[in-house]
């Protein structure tokens, strides 16, 4: 590689592997010390190397980029005058240690949606001028750093000459990747929300899982409350509980009450006393109310298991009043399996499934097109009974009614599968 000061605009990459270790020498030719990494200024799409750091015995010495003459070879050559100094312990704000504080970190990779760990760093100099362009996340770029790439590059080819191994690096941009603070070695992409929204939120709770405590909660702190409510209905009990206390419990409260009220109380009963009833006492009196009474019931119990939320129309009802209920309630639904018709006082009188009321003629009333349930349970039932009368009438939700039959909710296949394989 030609001096920098004879560069061009034509734009060159090269590897950060293949600049650690490099003989940091002086422009007397003396030896000074070997490359041990980079100082990048961020703040920029593709932040500009500002510093070397080379170690020269005991101390690690840092001297500007601009001091460099070139890095041909097998060394990087310094200008004549080039001043080295101490490196200070503490990063300066606004700079990153690419060795120290990017190298082998996790980040999130939306594209893959899954937690992946930095091999090595992809670098653009144009103009005389170093930026950071890439991470490498591929297996192949460990290997690279490892110095293994030509010896492993010669195996695969005799064993495997069409390996993906040997077409690319996987590379994501840089413009995506930003240092979480002053603390070295925490790094997270920076997903715009949008991005963060189309990720399936069982993908998202999966990466959760993959983070440390501190990029999670960073990770978690970006998510729209929509996504978040999401989010932590597929996350385990441990994971919900950081990330609910990683957040102001206004932030909290918005959260839990955007989730299902019966996977706010799986997720409220998962947390310490103190930390529920400040959370209830935040939520907005409806919904605590909701929540609160779920909470009253065993968590392995029909009532522990069941969501109040359900379509309750009286028999009078038409199917374009149905239509319209499902409609106006769209956003507080999760599926709608079935509309519940239901007497004076909420007593159930029979269910109507959404096929009936589609095909029905729309000034039909549900009282006609109703049929009568197959089971019901009470809120004391044990997850094996609901499971039991689910399998046996082919049932997608069992409602469940208090010794009156009035409707309290319903408990879904979905809500019974896990309980069941965990042994319920």
């Amino acid at each position: 590689m030609s001096s920098l000061a004879e560069r061009t605009d034509r734009p060159d990459f090269l590897f950060f592997s293949g600049l650690l270790g490099r003989s940091v020498v002086g422009a007397d030719g003396t030896e000074l010390g070997r490359l041990t990494d980079l100082v990048a200024v961020t703040g920029e799409p593709y932040p500009p190397v500002e510093s070397l750091v080379f170690q020269a015995g005991h101390a690690r010495l840092v001297v500007p980029w601009t001091a460099v003459e070139s890095f041909a070879g097998a060394a990087v050559h310094l200008r004549a005058g080039a001043a080295a100094e101490q490196l200070s312990e503490n990063p300066a704000e606004g700079r990153l240690r690419l060795a120290e504080e990017i190298l082998d970190r996790q980040i999130v990779d939306v594209e893959g949606a899954k937690v992946v760990r930095v091999n090595d760093l992809h670098l653009l100099e144009v103009k005389g001028a170093l930026r950071l362009a890439h991470v490498d996340v591929s297996f192949r770029g460990l290997v690279r750093r490892m110095g293994w790439e030509h010896a492993v590059d010669i195996l695969v080819r005799s064993v495997r000459p069409s390996a993906a191994y040997l077409r690319c690096s996987v590379l994501l941009p840089w413009k995506l990747v930003q240092p979480l603070g002053a603390t070295p070695g925490k790094v997270r992409i920076d997903i715009a929300q949008r991005q963060l929204a189309e990720l399936h939120p069982a993908d998202l709770a999966e990466m959760m899982e993959d983070l440390d405590r501190y990029q999670r909660a960073t990770l978690f702190k970006r998510l729209d409350v929509e996504t978040a409510a999401d989010t932590l209905e597929e996350a385990s009990a441990e994971v919900t509980s950081d990330l609910l206390g990683a957040v102001a419990p206004e932030r909290a409260a918005a959260i839990l009450e955007e989730m299902a009220p019966d996977e706010a109380a799986d997720v409220l009963a998962g947390l310490p006393a103190a930390h529920r009833h400040a959370l209830l006492q935040k939520m907005e009196k409806p919904e605590a109310r909701q929540v609160q009474a779920l909470l009253s019931y065993d968590p392995r119990s029909a009532g522990g298991l069941m969501t109040p939320d359900v379509v309750r129309l009286g028999p009078e009802a038409t199917a374009a009043d149905a239509l319209a209920e499902i409609r106006r309630r769209a956003d507080e639904l999760g599926l709608v399996y079935e509309l519940f018709v239901v007497a004076g006082g909420g007593k159930l009188e029979g269910i109507c499934t959404l096929k009936d009321i589609v095909a029905a003629g729309s000034a039909v009333a549900v009282g006609r097109l109703m049929h009568e349930t197959p089971a019901t349970v009470r809120p004391d039932a044990g997850v094996r009974e609901v499971a039991e009368l689910a399998a046996k009438y082919n049932l997608v939700s069992v409602p469940v009614v208090d010794e009156a039959g009035t409707l309290r909710g319903m408990v879904t296949v979905d809500d019974i599968l896990p309980e069941v394989l965990h042994g319920g």
